[in-house]
């Protein structure tokens, strides 16, 4: 895969060099610098709310009808798109003990992931669960994706929690 993904950019390179357009120049060193550079994440917490803002809880044992945290610290870099704005995605996933998927959700950020994000970042993203009585009790696992939409990258965190 990676020899076919430098054969790609050779090829690109002798193109644009050949065709002198500056446009598909300039799209060649966006592609060339999000792929030097990963997305990822540095860190993530479980979490509860409390005053407006998230407290960590590292204890991850929530009782019926708690709502669950995943906060995610400092995504990126993400990439710039031709109108100088980042643009992300990020769906949500819980999957019960045998690996079942109870809840999905995407497109989460939706108009709010077309931004300028600061240094290519996004600082606190998170996505949360609300358990009810139907969920049974033991281990499940929160699961989220983040996707940058102009590079085409994407990474995940995933950690298990337990209600009981």
């Amino acid at each position: 895969m990676m020899k076919k993904h430098i054969i790609l950019i050779i090829t690109f390179i002798f193109l644009s060099n050949a065709c002198g357009n500056n446009s598909q120049n300039e799209s060649y060193t966006q592609q060339n610098n999000s792929t030097s550079l990963k997305l990822h994440i540095e860190d993530y917490d479980f979490s509860v709310r409390g005053n407006n803002k998230f407290i960590p809880y590292n204890k991850a044992i929530y009782q019926r009808g708690d709502e669950v945290y995943l906060v995610l610290k400092n995504v990126g870099p993400f990439a710039r798109g031709k109108d100088s704005l980042n643009r992300a995605e990020m769906k949500m996933e819980i999957l019960n003990a045998i690996g079942e998927t109870v809840a999905f959700r995407n497109n989460l950020f939706g108009e709010r992931g077309h931004a300028d994000f600061d240094n290519n970042t996004l600082k606190q993203p998170y996505a949360s669960y609300t358990t009810d009585s139907k969920d049974k009790i033991g281990k499940y696992t929160f699961k989220i994706t983040v996707y940058d939409l102009i590079s085409g990258d994407s990474t995940s965190v995933s950690d298990d929690f337990y209600i009981e």
